[in-house]
């Protein structure tokens, strides 16, 4: 019979070399194989832009001249159509006369109303004499602020005479010519700028499914678990588009008819690849380990 009293006992599990190495290379290999083993879903979508905007003239006027072509990027604030500045110009002159005129009243009343304060505290005015030119001296103050009112909404329409892109994005065809009255009553929209970074893509979920992995899943809002999915986009012609995303809304409604809820997500789209009204497909899948993942090179 063979005496083992003098083995060493076996190493405890942390002493053992790079055992916790291993243990978090393991633990590793375990969370990439449940990703790889999350279920893949494909849904018809549809590019849809991020915002868009109406070119509209707030002053009635003559088109002097239209500073696109129609198809270009422009920027927020960028001239795209001037109109004729003549009447506003006269309007702003007319409007700076009128303000020197009620200043020059505001200062007479107010040297008149401070003499009869004086005289009265000397003794020499009666109360009678100083209340109108008090009453004087507030209308001609509130006259030059009116007027100051007038002035500067002068200035404002003679920058108006410059209608600037509310947003950037990709401009359309002008939809106005040069020579054409325009009134900002009741005028047409003078062109349409899309905005196309971000793009937005729209695709339709069956809310049923959506309900059951919610359960599933033990997410506790259907924010919750949007915000565990991925989804890519394949092109026309099978391309992956190179960017991914999460899904950022859903809609209230459900769709009668369909059942179904409609799921948004934002893509970047800096080179306009994707535009509004093109057919995608959705590549959906969860994000299984939401955790953060193990460093290998680190002791658990």
């Amino acid at each position: 019979m063979v005496d083992r009293t003098d083995a060493a006992p076996p190493a405890p599990l942390t002493s053992r070399p790079f055992a916790g190495r291993r243990l978090a290379l393991a633990c590793a290999a375990i969370l990439v194989a449940a990703a790889a083993s999350a279920e893949t879903l494909l849904f018809d979508g549809r590019i849809e832009a991020a915002g868009r905007a109406v070119l509209s003239s707030r002053l009635d006027g003559v088109v002097a001249a239209i500073l696109f072509e129609g198809g270009e990027r422009v920027e927020r604030g960028q001239p795209l159509i001037r109109l004729d500045p003549a009447d506003a110009e006269l309007a702003l002159a007319a409007a700076q006369a009128l303000l020197a005129e009620a200043q020059a009243r505001r200062e007479g009343a107010e040297r008149r109303a401070a003499r009869q304060e004086a005289l009265l505290e000397r003794g020499v005015a009666a109360g009678a004499q100083v209340g109108p030119a008090r009453t004087e001296r507030a209308a001609a103050q509130a006259g030059a602020a009116l007027a100051q009112a007038g002035r500067d909404r002068a200035a404002l329409d003679l920058e108006r005479v410059v209608i600037r892109a509310p947003i950037s994005g990709y401009v359309s065809r002008p939809m106005v010519a040069v020579g054409a009255f325009l009134e900002a009553e009741a005028g047409p929209p003078l062109a349409e700028i899309v905005s196309l970074d971000p793009a937005v893509v729209a695709y339709d979920a069956p809310y049923a499914d959506r309900l059951a992995a919610l359960e599933a899943s033990g997410a506790g809002s259907v924010e919750a678990l949007l915000a565990g999915l991925r989804v890519r986009l394949r092109l026309p012609g099978g391309r992956l588009y190179p960017a991914e995303a999460t899904p950022h809304a859903a809609s209230a409604d459900v769709d009668p008819a369909t059942g179904a809820v409609t799921v948004w997500a934002r893509f970047p789209n800096p080179d306009a690849i994707l535009r509004p009204g093109m057919a995608v497909e959705v590549v959906s899948q969860a994000v299984v380990g939401a955790a953060e993942p193990l460093d290998p090179g680190r002791e658990p």
